[in-house]
């Protein structure tokens, strides 16, 4: 093995609790490097508990292999897949998956479909799912309307001692997902209301609190659920709140400007709620989750309604933050990266040794990043960030052994 070294570095990281400018120096295949560092930070390899790799049933959209490049890209060593894939991510899919992501540049993990199929009506084996891997359950896309089936699976969950994430949108709200009801009419929907989220998630915080049993609030997008989120973690709850990039910088208003790129489930909210969200970047209970859903160029092309919600985010989301974030001094830096790497890491017990560990991001505060066609490493280019510029970029992230530079 050879050798990187990288001198006069500032070393950011919340997974060992330093702060302080130093020499790394870790093992890497290749040739030895050597590097200055100094004006460049050193993060802890970004991790992402909530992706969409389409990976097996809709390669069209990504792959295992392009999803990894795309990861790498932001700065991501670590990705949660979830199950909506075809077959479903459950059984015997979930060994696939785990033999073909060893041959990925990055750690790729799975969840497992909470029940058969995504339908809500039966639980899958949940226990050979954890035997398999999986490191956590979730219908994400689909609530879980059946309140018995998810009090058993919350506790076979609890037993596994696994977390069960859950998309909060109860269907009695939403008249046409994708976007918030309060812009919807302009585009002749009656679209989805806050409401949803919130009255779903009351009762599951309530549920999953009552039973001791861990639960991840999945793609928040209303400040009063995440409000929600810490009292009952506040109260001992075992609860992780995840916050996406789109719904911390956009609002419903963006839905008129981008059209179907800017339509998620769930919707994007005011600018009330994505400030409201904003105070929580640094909570202990709450992380950064892409919610990474590449779709093709031909579907995001339909009308509105039509069209699929969701939009790539792992390439971008880093950069995004930090203009939109930290250079506005709504969150600090090491809140951010505390966010995207020790919180998701330790609710989902996922290995994490931090910079130490050889495996970490190299950010230059000062770079630029322009978002275009030839920037995407992934897939699908299905974003709103289309045309910008950021300050500050991803120069390279060391993972598994490799040094990848950008």
């Amino acid at each position: 093995m050879a050798t990187l070294t990288i001198k006069n570095v500032r070393v950011l990281d919340p997974v060992l609790n330093k702060n302080e400018t130093a020499t790394i120096t870790c093992p890497v295949e290749g040739e030895d490097i050597t590097m200055d560092g100094e004006g460049l930070y050193a993060f802890p390899a970004f991790v992402d508990v909530h992706v969409h790799l389409r990976d097996p049933g809709f390669t069209e959209k990504e792959t295992l292999e392009t999803g990894a490049a795309a990861a790498l890209h932001g700065g991501f060593g670590h990705v949660l897949a979830m199950a909506n894939t075809k077959p479903v991510m459950c059984g015997e899919a979930i060994a696939d998956f785990y033999r073909r992501a060893k041959a990925l540049p990055i750690h790729a993990y799975t969840v497992s479909a909470l029940t058969k199929d995504l339908k809500g009506k039966e639980p899958v084996d949940m226990e050979e799912a954890a035997r398999l891997g999986a490191v956590g359950f979730s219908d994400d896309g689909f609530p879980v309307d059946n309140v018995s089936l998810l009090e058993e699976g919350l506790a076979r969950a609890k037993a596994l001692d696994l977390p069960i994430s859950l998309h909060e949108e109860d269907p009695a709200y939403v008249k046409n997902p994708g976007v918030d009801s309060r812009v919807a009419p302009a585009f002749g929907l009656k679209g989805a209301e806050a409401m949803a989220e919130v009255s779903l998630s009351a009762r599951d915080l309530s549920l999953a609190h009552y039973m001791g049993a861990k639960l991840d609030i999945q793609h928040i997008s209303c400040a009063l659920t995440a409000r929600l989120v810490a009292a009952f973690a506040a109260s001992g709850a075992k609860v992780l709140g995840e916050i996406t990039p789109h719904h911390l910088t956009m609002t419903a208003e963006d839905v008129k400007v981008h059209g179907s790129l800017a339509k998620m489930n769930p919707p994007l909210r005011t600018a009330e709620d994505a400030a409201g969200l904003a105070e929580f970047i640094g909570h202990e209970n709450f992380c950064i989750a892409t919610d990474h859903a590449p779709h093709t160029p031909e579907e995001k092309n339909r009308p509105l309604k039509e069209a699929p919600s969701g939009i790539t985010g792992m390439e971008t989301a880093f950069v995004l933050l930090y203009r939109e974030l930290v250079l506005t001094e709504k969150c600090g830096l090491e809140d951010l990266v505390c966010a995207m790497t020790k919180i998701p890491a330790d609710f989902y017990k996922l290995p994490h040794q931090g910079v130490a560990g050889g495996e970490f991001v190299l950010f230059d505060p000062q770079g630029e990043t322009e978002v275009d066609d030839a920037f995407f490493r992934g897939k699908s280019h299905n974003s709103p960030l289309m045309g910008e510029r950021f300050r500050g970029k991803i120069k390279g992230i060391c993972v598994k052994g490799r040094y990848h530079e950008f």
